[in-house]
């Protein structure tokens, strides 16, 4: 069993440091870069962020486990449509709000910047979930390995954990907090063209999951 736990974080690691980071990455880095966040709110995003797609990796697990990955597949298969559909609005509406910035002065305009910018530790989550909801087909496989080595729901939870903490372990970490440190020394005048630029990348990000959809 150590040797399976050793032998998925390892793994874990190698998909972070490639797939996980190629389909995290543009997105989170875009959203902390865009919200100027600091060093530590930005390692503190990377980690809520984290959690939620390890979250997601949790469910997938026991789903394979208990139901098999052609059940699985075919779940995922018939509500992606809709996961592609709110999850590329409310990333739109993400993108949106970054270019806004503090500019309108309109209640629901400041409504959605209190609630999904300032206080934004449930849009970090939310982002999470909808990336770990939308797995690649090696994940499926994995998960799938999992489900046949483990003897028990409870080993397949330890497996899916031991290999989701080791997607933690990922160069993102470092390309998060740096994203978040650099935008805080953009100056006045570049402030706005920069979270233009990062707001219209996440609005891209949220374009191309409601393309992926047709």
């Amino acid at each position: 069993m150590l040797n399976t736990l050793i032998s998925l974080f390892c793994l874990g690691i190698s998909f972070g440091a490639g797939p996980c980071l190629a389909s995290c990455g543009p997105i989170l880095i875009s959203y902390v870069a865009g919200t100027k966040k600091g060093g530590v709110d930005s390692f503190l995003a990377y980690v809520v962020f984290s959690l939620a797609r390890i979250f997601v990796y949790l469910v997938l697990a026991i789903l394979i486990f208990f139901l098999g990955k052609i059940f699985t597949e075919r779940f995922l298969g018939a509500v992606s449509k809709y996961i592609y559909i709110s999850g590329g609005v409310f990333i739109i509406v993400i993108g949106l709000l970054i270019v806004i910035g503090k500019n309108l002065n309109y209640k629901s305009c400041q409504f959605l910047m209190k609630n999904f910018l300032e206080r934004d530790k449930k849009s970090i989550f939310t982002l999470g979930l909808i990336i770990g909801l939308l797995p690649c087909g090696p994940l499926l496989a994995l998960f799938s390995y999992i489900a046949i080595v483990s003897k028990s729901w409870i080993n397949s939870l330890l497996y899916s954990l031991t290999f989701g903490l080791g997607t933690f372990v990922s160069p993102l970490i470092v390309l998060t907090v740096l994203s978040g440190c650099i935008s805080r020394f953009i100056t006045t005048g570049y402030e706005r063209i920069f979270r233009f630029v990062c707001g219209i990348i996440v609005i891209f990000l949220g374009i191309q999951l409601l393309i992926r959809n047709k």
